[in-house]
């Protein structure tokens, strides 16, 4: 649990607030490139980490991302003209560039000196990956651009989707750390064996080995990582996997192509809305046939209300759950993996969870492990020390989920978090 200080630290992302100001030292996924498709095209509302912005894509291609509002009289930038490189307000007149320079100020006759004085809120941005990245910190503590094997590779090996969350960005994000909810809320029935795969997951556990899976909460230069031991590996060494890379990236996800390889990124809106990113990237180009698959309503990307991010089953009509579906297919009753995922997070006592109501034990800790990490970098952020992350992107360089380490390997990171009894009486 947490006390509620803690907590609203933790949730609160807006101007001026520690985890909001930690966030702004981070390159984040803003929106999808495929939401500016032309040049001079149409503009872009766009709200992240509780301001609302305005993305456009000028004459040149180039993204620019503004305050959502001109400051001559606030009016509403989202109705602008998209021309000749730069919005221009429709209300006076006045046209900003991408990097928020006031290029025009037709309505007033010192508007051709007085123009050069003149600027709006704008923000940093690079495309990669199908996304374009943001960066809304102090322009002094701009960051290079983030290390991901993935960021910078052709857009032939990268798919990406955006999905709608109405929660906090914690609730959707502890999930991915969670690992034991798998074995139970993704699970299949089936009348011999409790699971549709003969009751083993593509790792060969059996079904009830992973609902009782020990493992150990290991410390990252880029966050953490899980480490379990699998019976088929050599003596004392372990996997990592479910790979936490600061502040909101992960490497959890199913992978139904062999060489692919899973993103989640969640990114906050504002304290009570998340942007997931999921991503699917491979070394090599995807194949037609995956990249068919994926673009198909299936398990890895759910069927979307068109023109939407929101998916099809959602939190309106109860998530399409069929409790005939539940009895006597899977354990929920809903489909796919996602969902079931958005229907245990949207909802945990409304869309800010009240942690200090929780009872944590021992298959929380690297959900309490990553609470820490962020509040820990919060707080420092607060006390003048900058977060390192940013500035080692080698550091996400070769991160892989399902990872082998060997015993020598493994004295490079430390063991961190409670131990199961401590997350037991804590």
């Amino acid at each position: 649990m947490l006390s509620i200080e803690d907590n609203a630290m933790l949730t609160q992302v807006g101007p001026g607030t520690p985890m909001g100001e930690l966030f702004r030292r981070f390159w984040l996924p803003a929106l999808l490139s495929d939401e500016l498709p032309a040049n001079d095209g149409v503009p872009v509302r766009l709200r992240l980490l509780g301001e609302d912005l305005i993305a456009f894509r000028d004459t040149q291609g180039r993204v620019g991302v503004l305050d959502a509002y001109c400051p001559h009289r606030n009016a509403p930038l989202f109705f602008g003209r998209n021309e000749e490189s730069g919005l221009r307000c429709v209300y006076h007149g006045w046209k900003f560039d991408v990097e928020g320079n006031c290029v025009e100020l037709p309505n007033a006759i010192e508007g051709e000196q007085f123009k050069g004085h003149v600027r709006i809120v704008n923000y940093a941005t690079f495309e990669s990956a199908g996304m374009v990245w943001l960066y809304m910190g102090p322009k002094d503590k701009q960051p290079p651009e983030p290390g991901f094997d993935w960021v910078g590779l052709p857009e032939t090996h990268t798919y990406v989707r955006k999905y709608w969350i109405d929660c906090n960005y914690m609730q959707t994000l502890e999930n991915e750390f969670d690992p034991g909810h798998s074995a139970f809320l993704h699970s299949s029935l089936n009348t011999a064996t409790g699971t549709s795969d003969g009751g083993r997951s593509s790792v060969g556990q059996t079904l009830q080995q992973r609902r009782q899976q020990v493992y150990e909460v290991v410390e990252t230069d880029y966050g953490a990582a899980m480490a379990s031991v699998r019976p088929e590996l050599a003596q004392g060494s372990k996997v990592l996997s479910l790979h936490y890379m600061m502040p909101c990236f992960s490497t959890a996800g199913a992978v139904s192509a062999p060489g692919t390889h899973p993103v989640n990124i969640k990114v906050p809106v504002d304290d009570s809305h998340t942007a997931f990113f999921r991503l699917k990237w491979s070394p090599e180009p995807l194949k037609p046939e995956v990249l068919a698959q994926y673009r198909a309503a299936n398990r890895e990307f759910p069927e979307q209300v068109p023109g939407t991010f929101t998916t099809v089953a959602n939190k309106g009509n109860d998530y399409q759950v069929d409790r005939n579906k539940q009895r006597f297919y899977n354990y929920t009753g809903m489909d796919p993996y996602p969902v079931q995922d958005f229907a245990m997070v949207e909802d945990q006592r409304g869309p800010i969870a009240n942690r200090a109501r929780e009872t944590a034990v021992s298959s929380d800790r690297y959900i309490l492990q990553v609470r820490k990490r962020l509040l820990t970098a919060a707080k420092a952020l607060q006390a003048g020390t900058e977060p390192a992350e940013p500035w080692r992107p080698e550091a996400y360089k070769g991160v892989r989920n399902m990872k082998v380490v060997t015993p020598q390997e493994l004295g490079a990171y430390r063991v961190v978090g409670p131990s199961p009894l401590a997350a037991v009486v804590s």
